[in-house]
């Protein structure tokens, strides 16, 4: 899986919103940096694993995530996605929010008058919320609930969205809702708890 994709797959699971928040409240250039320095050790231990692995636990916030992703995560996301915001409302739960080309998906495929896709258009903001395990070395994403640009959207708009912007030469059908998918970077669990993750490899 390229490089690119992992840190989007990792940042999306464990991963700039639209909705406006408070210099008070932004997050710090130097919480983004101690998250990047967590990425990369990460990332490194991937690469170039232990001869005698033991397991590396790696803790972040959902601030120190945020962070990351609006002063180092520009580049690292597909065409079309920007602004990615995580929130981990409770154990076990996340929530995304993502300005969304949806153009791009639109014009992907010829769409009848049914297909819901065939009438959006520009780049709108995409909420989904559901639940994420993490266990021997593959995660699952389940599908609680989404919308478009503040309209509620079913599962399979969804599925067809992020399947689109997750795919890959390596990963062609990119991630499948509700179903398992191999963890990046080596990691074997993700644990989300309430503002937090520790990812293990």
């Amino acid at each position: 899986m390229p490089l690119r994709l992992r840190v989007w797959v990792l940042s999306a699971l464990v991963a700039g919103s639209v909705v406006a928040v408070s210099a008070a409240q932004a997050p710090s250039r130097a919480e983004a940096d101690r998250m990047a320095k967590k990425v990369d050790a990460i990332m490194q231990r991937s690469i170039a694993p232990p001869q005698k692995p033991t397991p590396l636990r790696t803790s972040f916030t959902e601030q120190e995530l945020n962070a990351y992703l609006i002063h180092h995560g520009g580049d690292q996301f597909p065409t079309g996605v920007k602004f990615v915001r995580v929130m981990m409302p409770a154990d076990g739960k996340l929530e995304t929010r993502s300005l969304v080309d949806l153009d791009a998906v639109r014009t992907s495929e010829k769409r009848g008058w049914r297909d819901p896709l065939a009438y959006v258009t520009g780049s709108l903001e995409v909420v989904m919320s559901g639940g994420f395990t993490g266990a021997d070395g593959k995660g699952v994403y389940r599908f609680g609930s989404a919308s478009v640009g503040g309209v509620p959207i079913p599962r399979a708009v969804l599925q067809e969205l992020l399947a689109f912007y997750t795919r890959s030469e390596d990963f062609p059908k990119g991630i499948t809702l509700d179903e398992p998918f191999e963890l990046p970077a080596a990691i074997r669990e993700v644990h989300v708890r309430r503002g937090a993750a520790t990812v293990v490899q």
